[in-house]
């Protein structure tokens, strides 16, 4: 017996050109780390040498079963300089989506995930009038070059993160600390740049859905006092205030996607602190009792069900673009793909539109500000010889993925050993 998912439910995994690639050396990220941004001052160069060995990765996603993968094409790759197109580059990622087309793999193709070449970068990036016309420029490129091959189009992935971590947290270029106006400048262009990408991409493949990856991080109060239920209240708007909130409509229906594709990991309770200045005014911590990852995340399923429930009051189809753990006991990352794809099947049953599920990631890759020490994984690599092998947790997902189902007994048995792709 089964919990079975619906006919055609996409199964995949999901990465980005930069955490994989290699060799990407025109853009913010590489010079970003090489101004010390990353904490354990490792390289993205050769990250996992995707960029040459995206053939040997897609024959381990046929492996496991896969019939779907999320990608991202390097905008600085592929304009190097200002209304510049680089042939060899386009030709790359034809390669690369072909391939895919051949293991039998519907590509997911994000159009920023992150990274923007320096070029833009110089200009301003996000923060400056003209960003959005010239993202709109390269959508229009790769769509014309690369449309015929794309299952569904990802135009940003996850604005609200890429906004706060590089203009109030400081992790993520330019970082900037504490610039909550530069925060809502950088959405509103954002979203001036998913609008127009939109267009684009209707205009030239009319057929092929559309959406954004919008990360939801829960907030919730650290207790019943009303101060807390205030701080957490604003928290959670200021955070989902673009492109995705069922409690913030509104600002929803201007954004057009044909679906909304969720990005979820983990949450954390808010107390409201009047010690504390004014644009922090809370604290944030983990709610105790329960599990962490690696990266000092709460891990609690149950959120994962709650995401999809408030979502579904959009009345647009759901994709889980990404969702994952960082973890060194590969045992935990079992159990926790068995407890959270339980939720997404609960989801379903009560009504919930889910069409598919990318699990962050396939290899263990560079995780941006802590490069190599967060492993995110189904498939181990070796950081000399670049060598694969598929951990317990991929072959507990390939049977995921091949039955279309979970086991009705819980936990699932675990996998077999490791084994060589």
């Amino acid at each position: 017996m089964t919990r079975t998912f619906p006919t055609g439910f996409l199964w995949g995994t999901a990465s980005a050109a930069h955490q994989v690639e290699g060799q990407n050396h025109n853009n913010d990220w590489w010079q970003w780390e090489a101004r010390g941004g990353i904490q354990t001052r490792e390289s993205s160069d050769p990250a996992c040498d995707h960029y040459e060995r995206y053939a040997e990765d897609f024959r381990l996603l046929r492996h496991m079963r896969n019939n779907a993968h999320r990608l991202s094409v390097e905008w600085s790759r592929i304009e190097p300089a200002p209304g510049e197109f680089d042939r060899a580059a386009l030709r790359h990622y034809r390669d690369v989506l072909g391939e895919l087309r051949e293991q039998g793999i519907s590509p997911m193709v994000t159009l920023h995930h992150f990274t923007s070449p320096l070029w833009f970068s110089r200009r301003g990036g996000w923060a400056k009038s003209g960003s959005a016309e010239a993202f709109a420029a390269f959508t229009r490129r790769v769509a014309d070059e690369l449309g015929d091959l794309v299952g569904h189009w990802v135009t940003l992935n996850e604005p609200n993160i890429y906004a706060l971590q590089g203009w109030h947290l400081g992790e993520f270029p330019p970082g900037h600390r504490g610039d909550l106006v530069g925060v809502f400048r950088v959405l509103a262009n954002l979203r001036a740049g998913h609008l127009a990408a939109y267009r684009e991409l209707k205009r030239s493949t009319p057929g092929v859905p559309v959406g954004i990856a919008h990360n939801k991080f829960f907030l919730e109060p650290a207790a019943p006092r009303r101060g807390d239920q205030w701080a957490s209240r604003v928290a959670q708007v200021a955070l989902d205030r673009w492109p995705a909130s069922a409690s913030r409509l509104e600002l929803v229906v201007s954004a057009p996607a044909d679906f909304i594709g969720l990005n979820h990991y983990t949450g954390q309770l808010v107390a409201f602190d009047p010690r504390l200045p004014r644009e922090h005014f809370a604290r944030r911590f983990n709610p105790p009792g329960l599990p962490e990852s690696d990266f000092g995340w709460t891990v609690n399923p149950d959120w994962m069900g709650r995401a999809l429930q408030e979502l579904r009051g959009l009345g647009l189809p759901i994709v889980i673009t990404e969702n994952g753990i960082a973890t060194s006991d590969d045992s935990v990352r079992e159990r926790f793909l068995h407890d959270i794809l339980l939720q997404v099947w609960a989801a379903i049953e009560d009504g919930v539109d889910v069409r598919g599920y990318f699990h962050w990631t396939l290899t263990d890759n560079f995780e941006w500000a802590r490069g190599y020490s967060m492993r995110f994984g189904l498939v181990a690599v070796d950081r000399v010889t670049q060598e694969r092998v598929v951990k317990p947790s991929g072959h507990l997902y390939a049977r995921i993925c091949q039955a279309n189902g979970l086991p009705e007994s819980a936990p699932l048995p675990p996998g077999a050993t490791a084994a060589r792709a």
